[in-house]
């Protein structure tokens, strides 16, 4: 998220100064009209192509600045999640006393230089489980290069290890390159301890969901079960509306999609796409790549109900290809009780932790399905 330059009660921006600030999406058409009619400039055009000049060509007072910076202000990043299978030693106890404070001090010199930790990093015990620990940490991001308002930033992450009864999962949130790279790191450091201990085998691996475990068709059946065929209380699928797919190369396309021969990647929006025939129709899935998808989902979760879209897929897939880690984020959420902007966030966190807990069911029961059709 931006954060407030260092000197923002200090200056009032003007000019081209001005008109760089308040031309950000977090500051709306209707705070600039607001602004501008208190001045007793009323505009018939409220777009912010019009009046973006009015306003940057005035000297705003302390107090109106203040109302901008108010829309401005502090704006999360979506998160993103992802989680890795692991296997712990029999009787393992992964809240170890000597092993909570990580060290990051040189991760932070050589792998981040233009980052620095808000805080030091320190697993604890959630909800006073020891057998689920959570570091969360916080970063903050400085780049010289980018405008007055926009050099500094705010990331958060997270890293949970999780014993559930002799299954292992490392569950990870980031919402920037930087949060993500720092937990691998934070993951890397805590597997060779543990390793050190004896909590985890010497052999063990934390495993990735990978592009590659699946064939094309095998992957239509996985985000099928992902979404239209969850079995649990919580989420219910509506409507699957976006997905990314395009052809297999080199192969010679059934007649019913011949059309898509000189597509590289095609991104449909819509409703109902899993009951398209390109979707439904079985035959067509070997000469197809699928590799992301946006659902709309219901939810009943303590108390609260709503809407909630998420995206489901490999997102990396167009850079790494088949080395691509599946990961979920949420795109919207839409409550039917009225929530604090901090509570609505700490629901939308703990939505995409029940997701990311389906998806690890899911690919459980999905590995078992691969193994017992290749007996």
């Amino acid at each position: 998220m931006n954060a407030p330059h260092k000197d923002i009660d200090k200056i009032i921006p003007f000019g081209e100064f001005l008109r760089g600030f308040i031309n950000q999406r977090y500051i709306t058409a209707t705070d600039i009209a607001r602004i501008l009619r208190e001045r007793g400039i009323f505009v018939f055009n409220q777009d912010k192509d019009y009046m973006v000049p009015i306003m940057q060509n005035l000297l705003l007072s302390p107090a109106e600045f203040d109302k901008v910076r108010d829309s401005f202000s502090e704006k999360e990043d979506n998160e993103k999640k992802f989680s890795r299978e692991i296997t712990w030693a029999k009787n393992a106890k992964i809240f170890d006393p000597e092993l909570l404070f990580v060290s990051l001090d040189e991760v932070m010199r050589t792998k981040l230089p233009t980052c620095k930790l808000r805080k030091p990093v320190s697993f604890v015990q959630l909800d006073n489980n020891p057998n689920h620990i959570i570091a969360s940490f916080e970063l903050e991001r400085h780049d010289m290069n980018k405008s007055w308002y926009e050099q500094t930033n705010l990331f958060h992450g997270s890293i949970e290890f999780i014993n559930d009864n002799g299954k292992g999962h490392v569950r990870i949130t980031h919402t920037a390159p930087e949060t993500k790279d720092l937990a691998e790191e934070i993951l890397n450091i805590q597997v060779k301890r543990y390793k050190q201990k004896g909590t985890i085998p010497l052999e063990v691996t934390p495993k990735k969901i990978l592009f590659s475990e699946f064939t094309n068709e095998t992957r239509f059946i996985f985000f099928y079960r992902l979404t239209t065929h969850l079995q649990n209380d919580i989420f219910s699928c509506e409507n699957i509306k976006d997905i990314s797919i395009k052809p297999e190369e080199d192969y010679v396309l059934p007649e019913g999609i011949s059309w898509m021969n000189r597509m590289k990647k095609i991104l449909i929006s819509g409703d109902s796409l899993d009951k398209t025939f390109f979707m439904s129709e079985k035959s067509y899935h070997s000469s197809l790549v699928l590799w992301n998808i946006e659902a709309v989902f219901s939810f009943d979760y303590k108390g609260e109900k709503g809407t909630i879209t998420i995206c489901l897929g490999f997102p990396d897939y167009n850079k790494k290809m088949h080395n691509a880690e599946f990961e979920i984020t949420i795109r919207s959420l839409n409550i039917k009780n009225r929530l604090t902007s901090k509570a609505k966030k700490t629901l939308e966190s703990k939505l995409l932790s029940e997701m990311d807990k389906q998806k690890s069911l899911v690919y459980s029961n999905f590995i078992e399905y691969l193994n017992n059709q290749k007996k």
